[in-house]
């Protein structure tokens, strides 16, 4: 007789670290005020004049970014499979100024204000779960106003790159973004990312491949 497996539904929520330490059946819960979406590369998710909501990524890439007063890109963050962004808005601070856009094809789920506020009546714990991952994205943004605040465009991707080699543990790593969302981050063009790129591997600082960088002596 044949065995039948039951396997376990697919839960977006289990890839966020705000829930994944939720029991199964708390994270069940949780998934029935999820809303899901299928997005398109280049499909906005989330724009100011829309109401805020948390996203999630399931699959596929998501960049958020705002605008200059001229109108110019400027991003703040490529969110990957099981990253997410929004934590403010599901307090109820209101969305003035960032846009999110698939860089691919995307699955994202959503979680609004109204039912986020009825979850943390039921998990105080979450609060404070957020509170943390909250304190941890406003070190990466002041890393990131550390970076722009350099002269040297040189000096802004060495920092970069050492700050990655810490959060990796190291020497070896994948970078996170792509060449022109990486010179979007540093406030500089791909061209001069490039050239600086291969000036640090004329200096024998570092071994670079795509997106593969392995350190080779300390900057």
């Amino acid at each position: 007789m044949a065995n039948h497996i039951h396997h376990q539904p697919h839960l977006c929520v289990a890839t966020v670290p705000l829930f994944n330490q939720l029991a199964l059946s708390d994270q069940q819960k949780v998934e029935s005020l999820v809303r899901h979406h299928r997005f398109s590369r280049g499909d906005q998710i989330l724009t100011p004049a829309q109401a805020g909501k948390m996203i999630i990524v399931e699959s596929g890439a998501v960049k958020i970014y705002q605008l200059s007063p001229s109108g110019q890109e400027q991003m703040q963050r490529m969110l990957a499979a099981g990253e997410h962004d929004g934590e403010a808005w599901l307090f109820g601070i209101e969305n003035t100024d960032t846009f999110a856009q698939a860089e691919q094809t995307s699955e994202i789920c959503t979680i609004s204000y109204e039912d986020f506020a009825k979850l943390l009546n039921q998990y105080p714990s979450i609060a404070m779960r957020l509170l943390q991952l909250t304190l941890k994205k406003n070190r990466q943004l002041a890393m990131q106003n550390h970076l722009l605040g350099m002269d040297s465009v040189e000096d802004r991707l060495k920092d970069y790159l050492k700050e990655q080699m810490q959060a990796n543990h190291s020497r070896e790593f994948m970078l996170s973004m792509k060449l022109k969302d990486l010179a979007t981050y540093l406030g500089t063009t791909p061209e001069t990312i490039s050239r600086k790129f291969k000036v640090l591997e004329r200096q024998g600082l570092i071994r670079h491949s795509a997106r593969k960088i392995e350190i080779l002596t300390e900057f």
